[in-house]
């Protein structure tokens, strides 16, 4: 006797239970996040949807929503998730064990400049979606709480050593310093105006430098008798 034929509810009810099992590691959320990448970043698109993701990824979109419930999720993990990549938080702690405040901010940006070339794909997606995709929006958002964040840590270092001009307040410099090192600012200078990387890093140690930090004090040596 020829065994029945699973019904296509069955076979949809097996899928899912794979996925299901499968989706549980982190091997396939790093799937997904790499094939939102992918699609994110594709020259003229604007915005993509968890059932493209899915099909990207080669799971359903039942296993899409098991890692993520909302697209906003996605892409606010898409956006960690490249950081993490990268190696962002390595080099955040590199820097920080830098033991001069002043020291530590020349380090940060000489070290960002470089990792932003390895960024720019998805942070220029992002950006331009962000006027007409809400997800896109409030992951951007997140994203650049979290660097404002850092710049605080940086901040914090330079008013415990004294050497945070009197004029700003903690909260205001590290909100100045997350933007003049913003992601768009990088993509004018060095991608629209054609700066070097080592002409950029100049110019950003020279601004941060020249406003937030307080000025040296010159140690004049003591005249010898003659």
């Amino acid at each position: 006797m020829t065994p029945a034929r699973p019904s296509n509810l069955t076979q949809c009810k097996l899928r899912l239970m794979l996925d299901t099992v499968s989706s549980k590691d982190g091997e396939t959320r790093a799937v997904i996040l790499e094939a939102a990448r992918r699609l994110v970043t594709e020259p003229g698109r604007r915005g993509v949807s968890m059932a493209e993701i899915a099909s990207a990824a080669g799971v359903s979109r039942q296993a899409v929503y098991l890692h993520f419930e909302t697209r906003t999720q996605l892409l606010i993990a898409l956006v960690r998730h490249v950081d993490e990549v990268h190696g962002f938080a390595d080099l955040v702690r590199k820097c920080e064990r830098v033991p001069d405040a002043r020291a530590i901010l020349s380090e940060f940006i000489g070290a960002w400049a470089g990792y932003v070339a390895h960024i720019t794909d998805v942070a220029r997606a992002m950006r331009a979606a962000r006027a007409t995709d809400e997800d896109a929006e409030l992951a951007w958002r997140d994203r650049m709480r979290g660097f404002t964040g850092v710049c605080a840590g940086f901040v914090a270092r330079l008013q415990a050593e004294g050497a945070l001009a009197d004029e700003w307040s903690a909260s205001d410099a590290a909100d100045f310093l997350a933007t003049i090192l913003s992601i768009g600012n990088w993509q004018e200078l060095i991608e629209e105006r054609s700066w070097s990387r080592p002409r950029y890093v100049r110019a950003m140690r020279r601004s941060v430098e020249q406003t937030l930090l307080r000025p040296m004090e010159n140690k004049t040596a003591p005249r010898r008798r003659s």
